[in-house]
């Protein structure tokens, strides 16, 4: 209880840093093409300087419609990139040496989003000291209704502090900031209490902390105070960052966005290519009950298996579900997404009973995805149907496999005295590491090409331009093994 008070008091770190341009170089457009998966598309060999997002610019496509055979992260001069040729289809398949030659094999080209080029708003120059705001609720005017004696901080988990709601969200920004401190960049941290939901509150709080003079501001908000953060952050012309909203449309119209979770699409996008390469020609069943939630998922789904064409499906309505069975028996290796979204109990009910069935097959149990993290979000879900049916998903906790994890839980537990609840701590932690190391290395030209990063986060982060905003394109991929979610690695 101690830490979190002092924590609240803290809201300055000091270093020094400067900032460097980088040099780029043009890209001229291929007119060699290539036939991959009935589709045609360009060649560009890459030169030295050049990045995806910068080619991808020159042939006016997203980046994430970028093939490559090696990490995106890191091309070298001479490295081959595939470009959708806009509006030209194979009316037949190009012949097979054609088809293949240098061809990754791990990913199928997708639909793209928006094939007009999004500008890139002027920034204002980054100073030698980077300015960072940060705008969460701390309800800073009930601190002195917090109990410290001993039966109180026993209790404290039947009791409800909302100080300390996202109090670890902070801690590990603290972390990042002072990791960049030991390398020599000077950062100023100004913390705004937002705790109000009343979007005037807002407005006054971020005009009397001056947080349009900030470089960037992170705002870690419930959905309508965010919305008006982040519409005085559009009127001033500064970067903001969402650490947790998955919904794309905040990115539609607002150059200044930056999303730090995958979207859906990305998710899917993510299970996709997984599928292909895993299972080339296995059977896709996706099973759903027409619920207004599932609406959403279900059309980015069937917009991206409309356009890649690798993946045959059916969808099932678990109205029917008593011939499930029947219709997947015989397809050996045949896929189960689940996107079956009712009310909290019925979605439980639901869940044992699909993992019955599925295991109740004989012969070639299918392999089953889905988009939440059921062994986090139902408590009694059995493990050993989850193993037998390969269980696939989006892990929402924290991964004990993952070195950088590890090396972050004990990191905050030798800062603070003990292990944060949740992986929010990392969150904060992570995009700070790669916003501010950005900042520092690129001054605004980070926001033009910020790509990706790896080296001393606990999770790697990608950010592209999605709409008019940028957004996190890496999601990572977890599956059954060993009684445990261990990633799917990315070929």
């Amino acid at each position: 209880m101690k830490r979190g008070i002092l924590i609240i008091g803290l809201l300055l770190a000091t270093a020094v840093a400067w900032c460097q341009a980088p040099g780029t170089t043009p890209v001229k457009v291929s007119k060699e093409t290539q036939m991959l998966h009935g589709k045609k598309y360009y060649v560009h060999i890459v030169q030295t300087g050049q990045t995806v997002y910068s080619i991808s610019r020159a042939y006016q496509v997203q980046s994430y419609d970028a093939v490559t055979h090696v990490d995106i992260h890191f091309l070298h001069a001479g490295d081959t990139v595939w470009l959708p040729a806009r509006g030209q289809f194979a009316e037949e398949s190009a012949p097979a040496a054609q088809s293949t030659q240098n061809a990754p094999a791990d990913q199928t080209p997708q639909k793209p989003k928006n094939n007009k080029p999004q500008p890139v708003p002027e920034v204002r120059k980054v100073g030698k000291t980077l300015k960072v705001a940060l705008m969460m609720p701390l309800h800073l005017d009930q601190i002195d209704d917090i109990s410290t004696s001993k039966f109180d901080v026993e209790q404290r988990g039947k009791r409800s502090y909302r100080q300390f709601e996202f109090i670890e969200f902070y801690e590990g920004i603290r972390m990042a900031l002072d990791k960049m401190a030991e390398r020599g960049v000077s950062v100023e941290l100004n913390v705004v209490d937002v705790s109000s939901t009343d979007t005037a509150k807002v407005r006054e709080a971020f005009m009397s902390h001056n947080v349009g003079q900030s470089d960037v501001l992170v705002a870690l908000l419930l959905r309508e105070t965010f919305d008006k953060a982040a519409e005085l952050a559009l009127e001033a012309g500064i970067y903001i960052v969402n650490p947790m909203a998955t919904r794309s449309e905040i990115c539609a119209e607002n150059p200044y966005m930056v999303k730090m979770q995958p979207s859906t699409a990305g998710l899917i996008t993510r299970m996709l290519n997984n599928m292909a390469t895993e299972r080339p020609g296995a059977h896709l069943y996706i099973i759903h009950s027409n619920s207004k939630a599932e609406k959403p998922v279900l059309e980015e789904l069937k917009n991206q298996l409309a356009a890649r064409g690798d993946i045959k499906y059916t969808l099932f309505n678990w109205n029917q579900s008593a011939k499930l069975p029947s219709v997947l028996k015989g397809n050996a290796g045949a896929s189960v997404l689940s996107i079956y979204d009712q009310d909290k109990d019925q979605n439980r009910v639901y869940v044992g009973n699909l993992l019955n069935k599925l295991t109740s097959l004989k012969q070639g149990t299918p392999v089953l995805y889905t988009m939440n993290d059921w062994t986090r979000e139902y408590g009694d879900v059995d493990f050993n149907q989850l193993q037998n049916v390969n269980y696939h998903t989006f892990a929402s906790g924290w991964d004990m496999t993952n070195e950088g994890h590890v090396e972050f839980l004990k990191a905050f537990r030798e800062r603070y005295g003990s292990e944060p609840t949740t992986p929010l701590a990392a969150t904060g932690y992570d995009l700070t590491m790669y916003i501010v190391s950005g900042l520092h290395r690129k001054g605004a030209d980070f926001w033009k090409n910020p790509g990706g990063m790896t080296e001393g986060l606990t999770q790697p982060l990608y950010l592209v331009r999605s709409g008019a905003g940028l957004e996190n394109d890496r999601a990572m991929l977890y599956r059954m093994q060993g009684m445990a979610l261990v990633p799917v690695s990315f070929k």
